[in-house]
């Protein structure tokens, strides 16, 4: 299923090109995993519609969150988190956790928020049902 389908109210990006993956791929010394680069083929970034999360980072564009490459490096080098430095970091929940997927195999997704300290939360190890998941909690609200 596509996102577009997925989300009609979202807000999407053309999608990103192989010369992203590359210079992403290049600067992290990692393979982008195959669920989030299908993603990112389809769009390059997109915020839901309903509240405006950042679902998915744009590969490389900044806004005022960043991009999968500032803010996977960011997560990386901060030397109060744990080590962060199995996941790329690809968008975030409607509570503001940031979403990470690993690079090997298996490639679980977790959650980070600022107030877990020293853990992260595996959550899945589906992106398309981290968006999902996440996006019910307005039918709750």
């Amino acid at each position: 299923m596509k996102l577009s389908e997925m989300f009609p109210d979202g807000e999407f990006s053309e999608p990103a090109s192989e010369a992203n993956f590359s210079e992403v791929e290049e600067a992290l010394s990692a393979k982008i995993p195959d669920q989030l680069k299908e993603l990112l083929l389809e769009t390059d970034g997109f915020r839901e519609g309903t509240g405006n999360a950042k679902y998915l980072f744009s590969l490389t564009d900044e806004d005022f969150i960043g991009s999968i490459l500032s803010v996977t490096k960011f997560m990386w080098s901060n030397e109060t988190l744990p080590d962060l430095t199995p996941f790329i970091f690809f968008g975030s929940s409607c509570g503001d956790n940031l979403w990470g997927v690993r690079i090997n195999e298996p490639h679980d997704v977790i959650a980070y928020h600022q107030n877990m300290e020293d853990e992260y939360e595996m959550i899945g190890n589906d992106i398309y049902s981290v968006f999902q998941e996440d996006y019910k909690i307005y039918d709750e609200l």
